[in-house]
């Protein structure tokens, strides 16, 4: 029994549907997560978003072995098409799957890391600081925040600052 990987095409933010849907009928699906932060109206928000949106990976055999578990995962609510070439799916190496797995095993999501590394200079996009530029210093140990180092009146002021309101100068 040869199993592989397949990608599988989901329609606009149905990757959790489709998941769900999968699991309810005993095929494996993997839908890799990655944490965002975004800002709306003045507040940090934190969640979790697919680290590729619109797709999923499931774990079938080949369509000659299995040709009911393709024709549930084809035909499941949500699903546009699995992807490959001419209509024959083309599975996903095992090495890629197993790496996006360990990058997601400690906390069941992928934590991307700071956007900007010590040193760089960036540019404050929004704030009573917007416009200026500062060379960045260090993260903060609380969660998106970073200090930099800003020239102002002929002084250089260490400011800490969010992460969102940053970009590269």
């Amino acid at each position: 029994m040869s199993v592989a990987w397949y990608t599988v095409q989901t329609k606009r933010h149905g990757e959790g549907r489709v998941a769900r849907h999968l699991a309810s009928r005993a095929i494996p699906a993997f839908l890799p997560l990655v944490e965002v932060a975004r800002r709306r109206n003045g507040i940090r928000h934190t969640g979790l978003e697919p680290l590729f949106p619109g797709y999923l990976f499931v774990q079938m055999e080949a369509v000659d072995r299995s040709p009911h578990c393709w024709h549930a995962v084809r035909w499941s609510p949500g699903v546009q098409r699995i992807l490959g070439v001419a209509d024959e799916p083309v599975p996903v190496p095992d090495e890629a799957i197993q790496a996006i797995q360990e990058r997601t095993r400690d906390l069941g999501f992928v934590r991307p890391g700071h956007r900007f590394a010590a040193g760089d200079r960036v540019r404050f996009r929004s704030g009573s600081l917007a416009g200026l530029e500062a060379i960045l210093e260090s993260a903060v140990p609380r969660a998106g925040r970073v200090r930099v180092l800003l020239e102002l009146l002929g002084r250089v002021l260490r400011v800490e600052a969010d992460e969102l309101d940053l970009e590269s100068a």
